[in-house]
C-alpha cells in the first residue's frame, strides 16, 4: 500500500475518530443532564418527532452526497447542482410535513405535536446545505474541520437546550437543542470551508449523480423507515413511556456504534473509492478494519449490557431503569453494526451500489417480518428489541455472502477475523459479573466493574498478542510521531481543490 494514502487514511480516521468521540462524549453529558431534568414523556414526544424528521432527511441528504464523494471528476457544478436540487426536496417535503402535522398530532393524541413538527421540520433546509459542505470536506479527507463543526454546534446547542429544560420550556428544549445543532453545523461548516456555490442546476449532472445514488437512497430509506416502523408501532400500541425507554436503551450503544461507523463512512469510503480498481488491497483494508473495529465494539457493548441497570440508575436517575433491559438487548445489534458498516463500505466503493440495494430488500424484509412476528405473538415492547437483534445477525450473514462474493472474503475468515475479540468479551463480561456480586454502593459498583472489565480485556488481548491491538497502537504513535514532526504547510491542501 502506498505510504503516503496509508498515512492520510489513518490520519483521516484519526481525526474523524476525535471528531465523532468529542462529539459523542459532549453529546452524551447534555443528554444525561437533559433526561434528569426532563421527564420521560418529552422523550416519548420528540421520538414520535423524529420518526417523520429522519424519514424526510433521507431524501434530501441520502444518495447525492455519497454520489458526489464516490465520483471521481465532481466538480462545482456537481457540488452546486446538488445543493439546489436538495433545498428543492425539502422544501416539497416541509409543505408535506406542515400540512400533515395537524392529522400526525390526531393519531397519536398529541396536542403540541403540531407545533413542535412544523418548528423542527426547518431542520431540513440545513440538513441539505450540511450534506454538500460535509461531502466538499470529505473528498478532501480535512477532518479536521468537522472535528471543530461539529464539537462547536453541539457545545452552543446544549447549552440552550439545558437552560430551556431548567427554564421550564419541556419538549420545546429539545426542540430548540435540535434545530440549534443543525444550524449551528450549517454556519461553522461554511466559516471553515467558505465553499460558495454556483448559481446553477445542470439536469445532466443531477441525473447523472442519481443514476448511482437513488440506490443508496433506497437503501437508506429502508433501513431508516424499518428503525422508525419499530418507533411508531412502540408509539401507537404501548401506552406510558415505553417509547422513551426503548429509545434511551438505543442510544446509549448507538452512540458507541455511530462513533465508529461515522468513521467507516467518512473516511473509508473516500480512501476505498481512490483504490476501487484495486480490490485486493481494498479487501486488506477492510479485514483491517473488521479486526481493529471488533476489537473495540465488543467489549464495549458486552461491558455496557452487564452494567445496564446501574448505568441508568446513577446516570439518570430512578425514573430511567426500565430502559435497562432495552439496552441490554440492542447490545447486540449495534455490536455487530459498525463490521458490517465496513463491509457495505467497499461494496459502495466498488459501484455495486446495485447489490448492495439488493441485499438491503431482502434484510429489511426479514427486518419486517421479524417485527411483525413480535408486535402480533408478543404484548411486551421488549420482544421487539429481540427481532432487532435477530434482525442484526441476519443482515450480517447476507453481507457476509456478498463479501465472499464480490472481494473472496469467505464467511469463516470473516468469522475468524471477530472471533477472538468476542471471546475476550466474553470473558470480559464474566469477570464484570463476579464483581457485581460485592456488596457495595451504586456509583462505587459502577466505577468498580468499569475499571475491572477494561483491566481483564486489554490485560488478556496484551497476552494473546491480538495482531489487532498492535496495528491499532502502532497507528495511533505514528500519527503522533507524524504531527509532531510536520513542517508547516506540508501535505495541506490546495484551497480551490474540490
Amino acid at each position: 500500500m502506498d505510504q503516503s494514502f496509508k498515512n492520510k487514511t489513518i490520519s483521516g480516521m484519526i481525526w474523524k475518530a476525535i471528531e465523532s468521540g468529542g462529539y459523542q462524549l459532549v453529546r452524551l453529558i447534555i443528554s444525561i443532564v437533559l433526561a434528569r431534568i426532563l421527564d420521560p414523556a418529552n422523550y416519548t414526544t420528540l421520538a414520535l418527532l423524529l420518526i417523520f424528521i429522519n424519514i424526510a432527511d433521507v431524501f434530501v441528504k441520502r444518495g447525492f452526497s455519497t454520489a458526489l464523494i464516490q465520483k471521481k471528476d465532481a466538480d462545482n457544478v456537481d457540488f452546486s447542482s446538488v445543493l439546489w436540487a436538495s433545498l428543492i426536496i425539502a422544501g416539497v417535503l416541509y409543505a408535506v410535513l406542515f400540512f400533515a402535522a395537524p392529522s400526525i398530532a390526531a393519531f397519536y393524541e398529541e396536542s403540541v405535536f403540531a407545533k413542535a413538527l412544523r418548528v423542527l421540520s426547518v431542520i431540513l433546509f440545513f440538513g441539505a446545505f450540511n450534506s454538500v459542505q460535509i461531502a466538499v470536506i470529505t473528498r478532501k479527507m480535512e477532518f479536521r474541520k468537522l472535528s471543530v463543526t461539529t464539537l462547536g454546534a453541539t457545545i452552543f446547542s446544549g447549552i440552550v437546550g439545558i437552560w430551556m429544560a431548567y427554564a421550564g420550556y419541556g419538549i420545546w428544549a429539545l426542540v430548540v437543542n435540535q434545530l440549534l445543532g443543525s444550524l449551528g453545523t450549517m454556519i461553522l461548516l461554511w466559516l471553515q470551508d467558505r465553499w460558495k456555490p454556483l448559481l446553477t442546476i445542470s439536469l445532466p449532472h443531477v441525473k447523472s449523480l442519481f443514476s448511482y445514488g437513488w440506490k443508496l437512497l433506497v437503501s437508506s430509506l429502508l433501513d431508516t423507515g424499518y428503525t422508525e416502523l419499530s418507533s411508531l408501532v412502540i408509539g401507537k400500541r404501548f401506552i406510558g413511556d415505553s417509547l422513551a425507554f426503548y429509545n434511551r436503551g438505543r442510544q446509549y450503544p448507538e452512540m458507541i456504534a455511530n462513533n465508529l461507523t461515522s468513521v467507516a463512512l467518512a473516511v473509508l469510503f473516500p480512501a476505498y473509492s481512490q483504490k476501487q480498481d484495486d480490490q485486493p488491497l481494498v479487501l486488506e483494508m477492510v479485514r483491517k478494519t473488521n479486526r481493529t473495529t471488533a476489537l473495540m465494539v465488543f467489549p464495549m457493548m458486552a461491558g455496557m449490557a452487564m452494567v445496564a441497570t446501574l448505568l441508568m440508575r446513577v446516570l439518570l436517575t430512578e425514573k430511567w431503569v426500565p430502559a435497562a433491559p432495552f439496552l441490554q438487548v440492542l447490545a447486540i445489534v449495534y455490536a455487530l453494526y459498525p463490521v458490517e458498516a465496513a463491509d457495505l463500505q467497499a461494496i459502495n466503493a466498488i459501484g455495486r451500489s446495485d447489490l448492495y440495494l439488493k441485499t438491503e430488500i431482502i434484510k429489511k424484509i426479514f427486518g419486517i417480518l421479524a417485527l411483525a412476528a413480535a408486535v402480533f405473538l408478543f404484548t411486551t415492547p421488549i420482544a421487539i428489541a429481540f427481532s432487532a437483534a435477530l434482525t442484526a445477525v441476519f443482515s450480517m450473514i447476507v453481507t457476509m455472502i456478498v463479501m465472499k462474493r464480490l472481494f473472496f472474503y469467505r464467511m469463516r475468515d470473516q468469522i475468524w477475523d471477530m472471533m477472538p475479540p468476542i471471546l475476550l468479551s466474553g470473558a470480559m463480561a464474566a469477570a464484570v459479573w463476579g464483581v457485581s456480586l460485592i456488596q457495595m454502593g451504586d456509583l462505587a459498583s459502577l466505577i468498580v466493574q468499569v475499571v475491572c472489565g477494561i483491566a481483564v480485556y486489554l490485560g488478556l488481548a496484551v497476552l494473546c498478542k491480538l495482531k489487532s491491538l498492535d496495528y491499532l497502537v502502532a497507528s495511533i504513535k505514528d500519527f503522533l510521531n507524524r504531527k509532531k514532526t510536520k513542517q508547516p504547510g506540508q501535505d495541506e491542501p490546495k484551497k480551490d481543490q474540490l
